[in-house]
């Protein structure tokens, strides 16, 4: 198993657009060879934004990896305070 985290830090004025945007990515993902799940998150007391998937293998991940990227287009600059975390993380 292999778990991937995109944390977003959203400007609390654009965060309704960004989440519509991870939903629109996740759909596209859609059912890629060796996702197990693939859901969006939001801050309970913020605004920042979580991809959450998961993969059979991080080998699946780094396949998806341009599927996941593709839309990037749509994505708007204005939407974020600072730059993107992203968390890979394998079992111990």
């Amino acid at each position: 198993m292999f778990q991937a985290i995109a944390i977003h830090h959203a400007r609390a004025e654009h965060a309704d657009a960004f989440m519509a945007f991870m939903h629109r990515v996740i759909a596209h993902v859609g059912d890629a060879p060796g996702l197990i799940e693939f859901t969006g998150w939001r801050e309970a007391q913020g605004t920042r934004l979580f991809g959450m998937s998961r993969w059979e293998s991080a080998e699946a991940f780094q396949a998806a990896l341009p599927r996941i990227l593709e839309m990037g287009h749509e994505r708007r600059p204005e939407w974020s305070e600072r730059e993107d975390e992203l968390l890979l993380l394998a079992p111990v």
